[in-house]
Order: structure tokens, then sequence, then C-alpha cells
């Protein structure tokens, strides 16, 4: 997944800053979030697939590859070099994007998608809550707190290793959100995420190489690649330009908090991935963990903006 661009819209993906706001249906936004939703996961899915078949490199060398060729070619402007005191910024955050992605396919190769979308959303849970006193986040926190153990519980279904990529990924993610307002402060977001993909295939290259390339031994695997790029990367981006046209960033990550049970139901369609009512409950807990720090992380950042804002 590549995550918002812009730190405030915390729990959402892939990712831009906040948009100008129109009138629009609440119904037709949250229809158009659920299709993003849905699209992100069942690339997920997919990419499972693809990982039994080429490995964890070689699927995510895939993914972001063809995700940046396909930016590049709706806007090619977007695939240039960056000025100078734009270059580290962008590898950090495309570094961040490396370990959050890499670590992202590690898990989902080793346990169900929807534990690993619930675990992994403590990342941006964190940065929402990061350096806040008020009382409420500390519930937020417990909440995410206690559906996480559960999940990683004896006898939840993540195990050791599944667990361990999960939070490397959240870790990823929240890593992300703290260097991305940085690195989109002079350059647009859409080159930004093209430049940032792309680097990650590039860096993914000699691993690539040195493992002896898999996907020549299953020529099959580039479609289903196509089909995670599109589905996980490209087509989510151009769609969340609209989504957030219609509502606010908080509106949308709290729409979009709902992923970690749309995982769990692409996981169970797609690749018959079963959870018990445990395991269910606690992906529900973490989710509305994530919308709340969403929602109540929005009247913070806009009390910051009016105090910023007023006349001294």
């Amino acid at each position: 997944m590549e995550p918002p661009l812009d730190p405030p819209a915390a729990i959402a993906e892939p990712g831009v800053a906040e948009p100008v706001r129109r009138t629009r249906t609440p119904v037709a936004a949250a229809g158009l979030v659920v299709v993003i939703a849905l699209m992100i996961q069942t690339g997920s899915a997919l990419a499972a697939r693809l990982i039994d078949s080429v490995g964890v490199f070689d699927a995510l060398w895939l993914r972001t590859a063809i995700a940046a060729a396909v930016l590049a070619a709706v806007r090619p402007r977007s695939l240039r070099r960056p000025g100078r005191g734009d270059r580290l910024p962008l590898l950090w955050l495309t570094l961040s994007l490396l370990v959050m992605n890499l670590s992202f396919y590690a898990a989902i190769a080793r346990a169900p998608i929807g534990i690993v979308v619930a675990i992994e959303f403590l990342g941006p849970l964190a940065v929402a809550v990061l350096g806040s006193r008020r009382p409420l986040d500390f519930v937020w926190i417990m909440l995410a707190g206690a559906g996480v153990f559960v999940l990683a519980g004896p006898s939840g279904s993540v195990g050791a290793w599944g667990l361990f990529f999960s939070l490397l990924a959240g870790a990823g993610w929240a890593a992300f959100l703290l260097t991305a307002k940085r690195a989109v402060t002079s350059m647009p977001p859409l080159t930004v995420t093209t430049l940032m993909l792309a680097g990650s295939a590039v860096l993914l290259t000699p691993a690539l190489v040195v493992g002896g390339g898999r996907i020549l031994d299953h020529p099959s695997a580039i479609w289903t690649g196509v089909a995670v790029a599109l589905l996980s990367s490209a087509v989510p981006y151009v769609l969340e330009l609209f989504a957030l046209s219609f509502v606010r960033a908080a509106t949308y990550g709290v729409l979009l908090s709902i992923e970690p049970g749309i995982a769990a139901l692409t996981g169970f369609l797609i690749l018959d991935q079963r959870l018990t009512l445990e395991e269910c409950a606690a992906i529900a807990a973490v989710a509305i963990a994530a919308a709340g720090a969403s929602w109540f992380d929005r009247d913070v950042r806009e009390r910051r903006r009016a105090k910023a804002e007023a006349p001294s």
C-alpha cells in the first residue's frame, strides 16, 4: 500500500494533501471509499497468491515497477529528477515505503490478511495520537492494544513471524507518515508517489537478480502483477483524488478504517482464510480505535490551525 502523503490524513491511503472541499452526498463519498478499500484489499489477496508463485521480492518488484510505469504514463512529467533539496526527503520516504511494503508482503505470506492489516494500523494510530495528552487518546490505544493482544495470543492465527512483520509494516507506515510532509512541500504528490514507487523498484532489483528472477519461471505471474499494481496502487490513487474532493481528510480516514474488516472479507473470499469470532472482534476493535483517533485528531489540527491563523 501507499499511505497518505499528508500526515493529517493518518489512516488514509495512498495519498494527497488536504483537498479543496466540495459539497457532495456523504453516501456517494462513503461508497467510493468502500470501493477503494475493496480494490486495495483485493490487490493484497492477489498479492498473497503472487508471493506463493514468485516470492516476496519478485512480487513487490512487479507491483512497484508496474504501478510507477502506469502513473508515469498518466502524467509523464511526474517522472523527473528531483531538485537537490528534495532528494534526501524523497530517499527517506522511499526507504520507509520499501520497509513497509516488504514487511507487509512478508506478513501476508505467513498470516491472514485481515489480521495483518489490523496490526499494521497501529502505525498510523500511533502517529495520530503522538504527543497527545488527551485521556480519550489513551482509550484508542488501549482498545487497539487489546485487539492486537487477542490476535497475537496463543489461539491466534498470526504466529510469531507474522506478528513481527505486521508490526514492522506498521512501524514503516508510521515512519512514512512522519517523513511525508517534507517531501511534498515542494513537489506535487503524484510526482512524489511516482518517484518513490520507481525508486522502490530500483532498490529491489539487486535482490531480484541475486534471487535468480523467479518471474522468468512464471510468465503468468506478470499478469497477476499487473492486476496487483492496478488494484493496490495506481487506480486507488486516482480514485482517492475524487474521494478527498468529496470529504475532508479526517472523514476519509474514518471511512477507510473499515479496511481491516474488508481485508478479512477478501481473505476469506479469495484465499479461504477463516477467522475465529474472537479474531473478528479484535479486528473490529482495532478498526474502531483507528477511526476514533483519526476523527478526534481532526479537532486538534483545526484548533492548531485556528491558533496559527489568529492575529497576534
